[in-house]
């Protein structure tokens, strides 16, 4: 069976934790709160639940986690009607890449399916993708593989036929627990040696990368 790819959307295809950070400082600051940048980046990656779990860690059980996630939602969506989804360098070229080579994909992301779709359409690049699986669809958010093993099972895959795009910790080392190789494109956080290490390959950028499917697929053709 041919090589099939999944993709992480923030950080990876589209440039919006910035905004994401720019909402969430924003929303904690209405509600009284100093929101420190490496809660933030101990958030990157994880499901809502885990995202919470982060916040209550930090500043104790009473922190008002869901209503933070609410305003934080409301000023993101809010930013990015004035100023558009941004995407990473290199992001149309490479899905025009991995289109034109007919390689099965799919979106694996733990933002939530509606809103990950509506990012993905108001970016311009919803129709390179079929398949969009939210964190919203499983039990068990990233560091967990379920995300990624539903994304397998919708494409027809095996896990084993399947590599991960990613820019988190959380995304390497849930493809590790899947079973799948990676591809590691590092955004805003340094990531550990271990991470790091947890990787199939590193790459710089989208651009990058394309170099990295290619020896995939040769591996394949061989």
């Amino acid at each position: 069976m041919g090589l099939a790819l999944i993709l992480d959307m923030d950080g990876l295809m589209l440039d919006t934790e910035p905004i994401a950070f720019r909402a969430v400082k924003q929303a904690s600051h209405e509600l009284g709160y100093a929101f420190p940048d490496d809660v933030f980046e101990r958030m990157i990656g994880l499901s809502a639940q885990g995202g919470r779990d982060v916040l209550r860690h930090h500043f104790g059980d009473t922190f008002p986690a869901e209503r933070l996630g609410t305003l934080a939602a409301t000023r993101y969506q809010e930013y990015l009607d004035v100023g558009g989804v941004p995407h990473k360098p290199g992001l149309e070229d490479f899905l025009q890449f991995i289109n034109a080579r007919r390689i099965p994909r799919a979106v694996a992301t733990s933002t939530a399916t509606d809103l990950a779709t509506l990012l993905l359409r108001q970016a311009g690049v919803a129709h390179y993708f079929e398949i969009v699986v939210g964190g919203d669809q499983v039990s068990r958010g990233k560091p967990e593989p379920d995300i990624f093993l539903v994304a397998a099972e919708r494409l027809g895959h095996r896990p084993v036929d399947c590599a991960v795009l990613e820019d988190s910790g959380p995304g390497i080392q849930a493809a590790a627990a899947a079973g799948m190789k990676s591809i590691l494109i590092p955004d805003r956080r340094v990531l550990s040696r271990d991470i790091r290490s947890s990787a199939h390959a590193i790459a710089e950028s989208l651009s990058d990368a394309k170099r990295i499917v290619e020896g995939l697929l040769d591996e394949r053709a061989n």
